[in-house]
């Protein structure tokens, strides 16, 4: 199975690259989300914050279970292959291309598909439908092309061709370093 060779990570233009709600604590992430007014991220519940900090630490935590070595408290989020939807969450998206091999696999967890999208479904009844055995744990890089082959890589089409693939739109990548994201930093 072909594993793209490529991280995408999707951002605002006027803000920059590289930053997470969660990574100055949960003061400002609530500034910061009660400031948004445009774009798919201005349609978050009102919970979400709540729900990121707690979604945070569950995947932290599955990680260093698992063997990763993360650097960081806070994940830098990315798509695993292009993912053209993700655009629509900004108003001027921006995006950066990553090979994968730059990165250090002690430093990237992933989930099938985004990881809000795979932790409700595993931890909501009602949401079984669309629920699969990878749903609600991280995974390792090396276990990727086993994940792709028994699920297939997500994308708009596979998730507008059949309802309970809906929400599969990508594989979300969490970077848990920032070596490599200071390379690509100022090049945006």
């Amino acid at each position: 199975m072909n594993v793209p060779e490529f991280l995408y990570h999707y951002y605002e233009l006027a803000n920059g690259p590289f930053r997470n709600i969660t990574e100055h604590g949960y003061e400002k992430a609530v500034k910061i989300q009660n400031q948004l007014v445009e774009g798919f991220n201005s349609k978050r519940p009102g919970n979400y914050i709540e729900l990121r900090f707690s979604l945070e630490t569950r995947i932290k935590e599955q990680f260093i279970l698992k063997g990763g070595k993360p650097t960081r408290n806070d994940p830098f989020y990315f798509t695993l292959g292009a993912c053209e939807w993700a655009k629509s969450w900004y108003v001027n998206p921006g995006v950066i291309k990553i090979p994968v091999k730059d990165f250090n696999p002690d430093h990237v967890s992933f989930t099938y598909p985004d990881s809000m999208v795979s932790f409700q479904f595993y931890d909501e009844p009602k949401l079984e439908v669309y629920r699969k055995a990878c749903n609600g744990q991280i995974f390792l890089l090396q276990e990727v092309p086993e994940l792709i082959s028994e699920y297939g890589q997500p994308s708009e089409e596979k998730c507008q061709a059949e309802e309970r693939f809906k929400y599969d739109k990508y594989i979300e990548v969490q970077v848990w370093d920032d070596r490599v994201i200071k390379k690509y930093i100022n090049k945006a």
